[in-house]
């Protein structure tokens, strides 16, 4: 189009500005409402991912308010040493624990030497070979066999079950130290020596004047002794999981005596209703914003023309309020105002909780009620509700799917005007070019005739 002059005649008709002003008001009459289609669909694509996104948190919520198990949180109180933890599901409101005795190991230390690694030829520990047998396990030694081979010997042949070290208890002075590794009167220890070669220089007995460091059973093992609401108990272990559904108890002192009160946890569910309602008017929020159209203010949502979302805040809306058994939610706790506006109250719940938790919970998560017939809880019809929407093959990605649809026609659209548009221009601006070389003819042969006319009147003259 550049190339086109307008010569003669042509001179300020055929010239390549009047195309490119013909192409502009084509451009503005066919290819600007395409592209502000195509603005239109990428701006409703991305608010889509973020209503997407909304609905998914609000479905998070209404899930976890669906499930029982948020109502199986429990805290516990205990006046006393006991440690005791609670998991969920446990039921008991309230117990004594007193702690009689504790779950013993079963501990004995031979008599002390002077030297870790004595042989027989400098103060050795045996004076032959033999068997030392602890509880049902049997360890060899001889003669050249030193104190901590020895301790290392019977942890090896007990696998672990029979823990033996060497502590010095003071200048010049080690023990061996036998012990078992669980508490309980069945780890009780019998320590034999088969040889006797092992009695008069680790097995001497202990006496107070003439062998303090001697042979001696520090501790026999036993079983703990307690009273559970009075009733006398005993396990093997100071850990106890077996007492109570959920309870684990430590035993930590004898002689203890622990009151301990376990009460329902309302904080999850408080705390997660509270962030069902942050996801709901967050949701409604973006909704109104993408919906809304207000022809004074020029204020026009992305999604104004879109009936399917308008009414994803009535189909909401609709089971949020609805009635079960003739309650709702707004029994609960929760409110909406004129604007939509949801609230929650946590001290209306926390006063259902304290009068009936189990009804609260047959409301929210469904179940079989005091007359056997099943019931279906009002977050689990929500959370239906809401699956409806989210998901794959679902409401939201079908919506999602016709989005797409509508752009890849949009770019094809668009594709086809602009080559269309290319190709009429292209022939215009070859018609221009041949329109132009004719007049451009037709112009010399004017200013040929015309001098030949003024040729002819110059001679009659």
């Amino acid at each position: 189009m550049a190339g086109i002059s307008s010569l003669g005649v042509g001179s300020g008709v055929l010239t390549a500005d009047v195309i490119d002003q013909l192409k502009e008001a084509d451009e503005a009459q066919i290819i600007s409402p395409i592209e502000d289609k195509i603005t239109l669909n990428n701006q409703k694509q991305d608010a889509y991912t973020m209503l997407s996104s909304l609905m998914s948190t609000l479905k998070s919520s209404a899930s976890a308010l669906s499930y029982d198990t948020i109502f199986d949180n429990k805290t516990v109180d205990v006046s006393g040493s006991a440690l005791v933890e609670v998991s969920a599901g446990a039921t008991v409101d309230s117990f004594t624990l007193e702690t009689v005795t504790l779950a013993k190991k079963d501990i004995t230390k031979f008599t002390a030497l002077s030297s870790t690694a004595a042989t027989v030829s400098d103060a050795a520990i045996n004076g032959g070979a033999g068997t030392l047998t602890i509880g049902a396990y049997s360890v060899d030694y001889d003669s050249t066999t030193t104190l901590s081979e020895l301790a290392q010997a019977i942890t090896d042949a007990s696998n672990g079950d029979i823990e033996a070290s060497i502590l010095q208890t003071g200048d010049g002075a080690y023990s061996l130290v036998v012990s078992s590794s669980q508490t309980g009167a069945d780890q009780a220890l019998t320590i034999t020596d088969s040889s006797g070669s092992l009695e008069s220089i680790l097995m001497t007995p202990y006496d107070a004047a003439t062998n303090p460091d001697g042979y001696q059973k520090i501790q026999t093992a036993s079983d703990a002794e307690f009273k559970y609401n009075g009733i006398t108990t005993t396990r093997s272990t100071n850990e106890i999981d077996d007492l109570i559904l959920g309870v684990n108890i430590t035993l930590k002192k004898e002689g203890d005596i622990s009151q301990v009160d376990i009460t329902q946890d309302n904080e999850p569910l408080i705390g997660e209703m509270e962030l069902f309602v942050e996801a709901y008017n967050s949701l409604m929020q973006n909704i109104s914003d993408m919906t809304v159209y207000d022809e004074e203010n020029g204020a026009k949502g992305v999604f104004n023309d879109e009936s399917f979302v308008k009414n994803i805040r009535r189909d909401l809306n609709s089971v949020i309020t609805s009635l079960t058994n003739g309650e709702s939610l707004m029994n609960y706790g929760l409110d909406l105002d004129r604007s939509g506006t949801m609230s929650f109250d946590k001290t209306v719940l926390e006063e259902k909780m304290a009068d009936d938790p189990d009804a609260v919970k047959l409301f929210f998560t469904g179940g079989t009620d005091s007359n056997g017939v099943d019931r279906t809880g009002i977050f689990e019809t929500i959370d239906e509700k809401i699956k409806s929407y989210t998901g794959y093959g679902k409401l939201l990605s079908n919506f999602e799917t016709s989005l797409k649809t509508e752009a890849t026609s949009l770019a094809e659209s668009y594709d086809r005007a602009k080559e269309l548009l290319e190709a009429r221009y292209e022939i215009m601006t070859k018609r221009f070019t041949a329109y132009d070389s004719m007049i451009s003819k037709v112009n010399a042969q004017f200013s040929s005739l015309q001098m030949m006319i003024s040729a002819e009147i110059n001679a009659g003259n």
